[in-house]
């Protein structure tokens, strides 16, 4: 599919993004990142969807004041009362230590986690480079430095977009488009998962996520 050279994609920032919104980069040259909305409980922004050999699991992200947050996304910081970094690449070695491509990418991840920045805005966007790095280096990011409500035609506005591409408060991801489908390191146990984060294709799929990513368009 061609670039699309006349509209920006203007989307949300999560943690280790779900596979379908990382997909939703593929047509454009230029993404600008939403850091300037207000937080909204629930979603993707301190949380990814990993699998186990026990299924789907979620590991988030503590905040400071927990989940009930008020006002910007830029403003949230993380909680380190519990050494929860230490628990997610715990957690993320037990899942993918098996899988074809955990040395390559897990070294360069665990040191961002390992990096304790105070804000969830940094270490989100410090994992959104590094992805861009290793699946989309030709495409430019920016990020927002206010809210617009209106962004006006020269974006399409996915942010706070469903997972199921049924319209959610600012458009869809990937309505009418295929899944990737690959080798997942528990499918003989649990068959194919679907709704996971970027973690999962990057650790089964290696640099061939890319081909995967564009062919599913």
């Amino acid at each position: 599919m061609l670039k699309s050279i006349n509209k920006s994609l203007l989307i949300e920032l999560q943690y280790f993004g779900t596979i379908n919104w990382i997909k939703s980069f593929n047509i454009y040259s230029h993404v600008k990142i939403e850091i300037c909305d207000n937080w909204q409980k629930g979603g993707w922004r301190n949380r990814t969807a990993i699998a186990g050999a026990d299924g789907r699991r979620l590991i988030t992200v503590p905040l400071l004041g927990g989940r009930d947050q008020r006002g910007p996304y830029s403003t949230v910081k993380i909680s380190y009362k519990d050494n929860w970094p230490e628990q997610h690449i715990r957690t993320i070695e037990s899942c993918y230590r098996r899988s074809p491509f955990y040395e390559y990418y897990a070294a360069p991840l665990f040191d961002l986690l390992r990096s304790r920045p105070e804000f969830l805005v940094h270490l989100n966007l410090a994992i959104l480079e590094k992805i861009r790095d290793w699946i989309f280096p030709e495409i430019v990011f920016t990020v927002t430095d206010c809210y617009d409500l209106n962004p006006g035609p020269a974006y399409d506005d996915l942010r706070n977009g469903s997972e199921n591409g049924v319209k959610g408060a600012g458009g869809t991801y990937n309505k009418g488009t295929r899944m990737p489908i690959y080798q997942q390191v528990f499918e003989d146990r649990n068959g194919f998962i679907s709704g996971l984060g970027i973690l999962d294709l990057l650790f089964c799929c290696g640099p061939s996520a890319k081909s995967l990513l564009k062919d599913s368009v």
